[in-house]
């Protein structure tokens, strides 16, 4: 796991549909901002059940580009939340920031290089 997408697993996971691939990619750009944020709070407040949920929810979501260190460190900050044990989770989250900062420029780039569409 490099943090980067695995693209022929997430062409493979659409079907091959380059259109649905984009779609995810959007929907992806306006829910990551939210979960982070939810992430980042929650960790502040200590708020164990809102942490699972919100780090489940980008887990799910970057599991669609492949299996990135990106969401194995969603993964992570989801089991911390789960068994309460918010020690070192803001550290964890610093990190996935990090991998996020090499992932989204990829998923930028590919959004950026497909043909728009005409009837939208």
């Amino acid at each position: 796991m490099n943090g980067k997408v695995d693209w022929e697993y997430a062409r493979e996971a659409v079907g091959d549909s380059p259109e649905l691939l984009l779609e995810l990619v959007e929907i992806f750009f306006t829910e990551y901002p939210k979960l982070i944020t939810g992430i980042s709070t929650s960790i502040q407040s200590e708020h164990c059940v809102d942490l699972r949920r919100f780090a489940h929810t980008l887990k799910g979501s970057l599991r669609y580009f492949g299996k990135t260190q990106a969401g194995e460190l969603s993964h992570r900050l989801e089991l911390m939340g789960r068994d309460e044990q918010i020690e070192g989770a803001t550290e964890l989250f610093g990190e996935l920031q990090s991998e996020l900062d090499t992932l989204l420029p990829e998923l930028t780039a590919f959004a950026a290089s497909q043909p728009s569409d005409p009837d939208a």
